[in-house]
């Protein structure tokens, strides 16, 4: 079961309100305008946007010139406005005790654009700094619903660049992303991981989410893309890929991890990376996978170990993890394995795993015929 999904969102330019993506559709949701904004008459729509800037204008500190200056031209000029009105009485209030500068620079006369400030995180006003908080965490949140593990690298690294836009776009403040801000992020994944845990869901990172098995020496992973150079270098030795009769070029190892990743969305297994803990060296690989032998449907077990690895128990390691995975998690009865009757060595490590042979089948590959012998395992045995 999914943990429930908080939905995402934007600020919107109008009322400066954040509402969830369902309250913007169409072109507004592009220039991020509420469905009820969008409603209001084009005049009322300009007062509100003038009655945010005079807020913001207000509630800087220190005010600048062109804050003075942008209010007392909007009170100037939309006095019968809603927003003329705010100006005045932020005027008002600020000119008893916030009176600017005889000495204050001279800056440019204002123009009716603003520039936008850029500001540390640590030196934000506590709202706005409160805004990014509840973005981060939704959106941080929102990526874990979605992927199933906690954001790190390059999608971590597009969440923090999205809050800080939109940040920009609600604020007109160009955000720095300072010590205290990293920090916030680490905090709010640490809080955001244990709101799960008590929910009695488990979120990991997107390394520890591959994980399928664990042994005393070794991590067994699924396979991803960017395991290609590193099984390249162990597929294209023809000595390990013996059964094959030829090593793979980088283009049949490509083939073979697309394989796999079809494998893993259809039937939820397939070959798994066997990765040496001590060095987090892809070193082989193990797993089960579908098949049909002699008009039978079956679920074979199958290893590559690279040979500089041979001769230190790792291939039995890994196999003997992926059989208990297949009678644990996976319930299976029966497990075979199709092995080359010249290939000593793995028959060797089917006999350890207690597997007996049951039979042979030939297989076609590259237009050769192929004898294999079965070995079998099945539960309880």
């Amino acid at each position: 079961m999914a943990k429930k999904k908080k939905q995402q969102g934007h600020y919107c330019r109008i009322c400066g309100e954040y509402k969830a993506n369902e309250q913007f559709s169409g072109k507004g949701h592009a220039r991020h305008i509420c469905k009820e904004c969008q409603s209001l008459p084009e005049d009322v729509k300009a007062d509100m946007v003038r009655c945010n800037e005079v807020e913001r204008a207000a509630f800087k500190y220190p005010m600048t010139r062109q804050n003075w200056e942008l209010l007392e031209r909007y009170a100037s000029k939309y006095k019968d406005k809603e927003s003329g009105r705010f100006a005045q009485d932020m005027l008002d209030m600020k000119r008893g005790n916030d009176v600017p500068d005889e000495d204050m620079e001279e800056e440019a006369p204002f123009d009716g654009t603003c520039e936008d400030e850029t500001v540390p995180f640590a030196e934000l006003e506590d709202d706005i700094r409160y805004q990014m908080e509840k973005l981060l965490a939704d959106n941080i949140n929102e990526f874990m619903v979605h992927k199933n593990y906690i954001p790190e690298g390059k999608e971590l690294k597009a969440i923090n660049e999205w809050v800080i836009k939109e940040t920009r776009d609600a604020f007109f403040i160009n955000v720095i992303p300072d010590a205290t801000y990293n920090s916030l992020v680490v905090e709010t994944i640490d809080r955001l991981v244990k709101e799960w845990e008590e929910d009695g869901f488990e979120i990991k990172t997107y390394s520890a989410s591959l994980v399928v098995m664990e042994t005393e020496r070794l991590l067994i992973r699924r396979i991803t893309p960017k395991d290609l150079d590193a099984l390249l270098a162990i597929m294209g030795k023809p000595e390990v890929m013996y059964a094959w009769e030829h090593g793979f070029t980088k283009k049949d190892v490509r083939k073979w991890i697309n394989r796999q990743l079809t494998r893993y969305r259809k039937d939820g297994f397939g070959y798994f990376a066997v990765i040496l803990k001590e060095s987090g060296k892809l070193i082989g690989q193990a797993g089960l996978m579908k098949s049909t032998i002699n008009g039978n449907e079956a679920i074979e077990l199958g290893y590559i170990l690279d040979n500089a690895y041979w001769h230190y128990g790792y291939c039995t390691e890994a196999a003997r993890a992926c059989l208990e995975y297949a009678f644990g998690e996976l319930a299976l009865e029966t497990v075979c394995c199709s092995i080359r009757p010249e290939n000593v060595a793995s028959i060797r490590v089917a006999e350890r795993l207690g597997m007996t042979p049951c039979g042979s089948h030939t297989v076609i590959y590259n237009e050769k015929e192929m004898p294999h012998l079965i070995y079998e395992l099945k539960t309880g045995n």
